[in-house]
C-alpha cells in the first residue's frame, strides 16, 4: 500500500448529508402546503437520487439540477409554490450545514500528517464551499477540491477524474487510494481510472460496485485500519 494521495467523497462519505438533507428539506416543506412527513422525505431523495444519475450520465446540465427536484416533488403532490424559492433556501440550508459523520473529523486529523489529501465531489459549488468552511474541514484540502457543478463534469467520468490528477501532478492511480460511497460514481470511476478504491458502505443502499473495491467499510474511521495508523 504505498499510497501517496487519499481522495475523499463529500456526502455521506465525510458529510452527514442525509441528516443535513432532510432538516433543509423540513425547512422548505414547512413553508408550503405540503405536510412534513417521512412519506415526503422518501419521496423527494428518490426524485432526488434520479436526478442526480441523469446528470451524472449527461442528461441533465448543471443548471436543471437545482430546480428540477422541486418541480417534480410540487408536481407530485399538485403543490403550487415558487420553486425557484424553494430551491434556494433549500441549498442555502444545506450550506449552512455543520453535519459530519461520526469519526470524521478525528479520521481527517489522523491521516493529515501522513498523506496527501484531496477532496473530490459530484455537488454544487454554492453548497460545498460553505460546508467546508463551516465545519472546519477545508483545512485538510489546501490543493485538491474537485467539485463537478465547478469544472462541468461529474464522477464517474474519465475526465472529472484528469482534472483532479492535474491538480495533484499526475500521481500513479496505482498510489491514490479513493474513498467513497456512491458504488457508480465513486468506486467504479474509481477502479476505471485505475486507482484503489474503499468503499464505504451506507446503510439501506443495496446496489454493489460494478467492480469489487480492494477494501470495503462500515464506518469512515475504519479508513485508519486499512491504512495501518493508530488513531488519535
Amino acid at each position: 500500500m504505498n499510497y501517496t494521495w487519499l481522495l475523499f467523497d463529500a456526502d455521506n462519505t465525510l458529510f452527514d448529508f442525509s441528516a443535513a438533507e432532510a432538516a433543509s428539506l423540513r425547512d422548505c416543506i414547512e413553508q408550503t402546503d405540503i405536510g412534513w412527513s417521512e412519506e415526503v422525505l422518501g419521496i423527494y431523495r428518490e426524485i432526488n437520487h434520479e436526478a442526480w444519475v441523469a446528470y451524472e450520465n449527461g442528461q441533465l446540465d448543471k443548471s436543471q439540477i437545482r430546480h428540477i427536484r422541486f418541480e417534480r416533488l410540487l408536481d407530485r403532490f399538485r403543490c403550487a409554490h415558487d420553486v425557484i424559492a424553494l430551491s434556494d433556501r433549500y441549498r442555502m440550508g444545506l450550506a449552512a450545514s455543520r453535519h459530519l459523520l461520526d469519526g470524521a473529523l478525528e479520521m481527517l486529523q489522523t491521516v493529515a500528517p501522513h498523506y496527501k489529501l484531496g477532496l473530490i465531489t459530484n455537488g454544487l459549488t454554492e453548497v460545498q464551499y460553505p460546508r467546508l468552511k463551516a465545519t472546519g474541514i477545508e483545512r485538510f484540502f489546501p490543493d485538491v477540491v474537485v467539485i463537478s457543478d465547478e469544472i462541468g463534469v461529474a464522477k464517474p467520468h474519465q475526465a472529472f477524474f484528469d482534472h483532479a490528477f492535474g491538480l495533484m501532478g499526475r500521481p500513479d492511480p496505482e498510489n491514490v487510494l479513493v474513498i467513497g460511497d456512491n458504488p457508480v460514481a465513486d468506486i467504479g470511476g474509481a477502479l476505471n481510472y485505475g486507482c484503489h478504491a474503499c468503499w464505504l458502505k451506507t446503510p439501506g443502499v443495496m446496489k454493489k460496485p460494478p467492480s469489487k473495491p480492494q477494501y470495503e467499510i462500515n464506518n469512515i474511521s475504519e479508513v485508519l485500519e486499512i491504512l495501518g495508523i493508530q488513531g488519535q
